[in-house]
């Protein structure tokens, strides 16, 4: 019972084979794409770049109302393609609904056929402060747009009651000339000899 035991380095830094790591982490990946995938999808699957890019936004609009409306003549003899339903370009395979159609192309089988993982990139410090400095001036430009849009407003609320007030002023003066036209009228009248009664005569009994 007195034999010696070796001593464990228990405090010391721990080493990884990395060449071992890496072979266990792709035989890891074929088994989830042979779970996920199945049979010749599987086969395909695995050509795939080990390193995959981080999931990143979609660039290009889906359009899933770009049939509605139209008939189309299917067959099950066509291509898959040109069958009833949507058609993933990327995977070659036939979605029966819309609903089906966007969980496949959100979904872990298409972005990995796309090159990417399902995990988002992380962003830096500068990259926040970017974008919080780009909803800063967007919002600044709408306020300054408001403020315009208002701006406009009352200088065409002032220039129309300027125009208003002149109109009025113009229409004022118009009939007081035309009083005083008439007024003189009559006097030259009443010295040539006429006289103006608009009262009835009163007949004598």
């Amino acid at each position: 019972m007195s034999g010696k035991t070796e001593a464990v380095d228990n405090v010391g830094r721990r080493t990884w084979d990395m060449v071992e790591y890496t072979k266990k982490r792709k035989e890891q990946i074929e088994q989830e794409e042979k779970e996920i995938l199945g049979g010749a999808e599987a086969e395909r699957a695995l050509a795939l770049p080990l390193e995959r890019k981080p999931l990143q936004r979609r660039q290009e609009k889906v359009d899933l109302a770009a049939t509605l409306n139209k008939r189309q003549m299917i067959s099950t003899s066509a291509e898959l393609a040109d069958q009833g339903g949507y058609y993933c370009k990327v995977c070659e395979c036939l979605l029966k609904d819309s609903s089906t159609y966007l969980s496949h192309i959100n979904g872990r089988r298409h972005q990995r056929k796309l090159g990417m993982s399902m995990r988002a990139e992380r962003s830096t410090l500068e990259e926040v402060r970017n974008r919080l400095e780009k909803h800063k001036r967007q919002r600044e430009e709408q306020e300054d747009s408001v403020r315009d849009v208002a701006a406009r407003l009352a200088r065409y609320d002032a220039e129309l009651r300027k125009k208003k007030k002149k109109k009025k002023k113009k229409e004022k003066e118009a009939k007081k000339q035309a009083e005083e036209a008439m007024s003189q009228e009559q006097k030259d009248m009443a010295a040539a000899g006429f006289s103006f009664s608009f009262g009835g005569s009163k007949k004598n009994n």
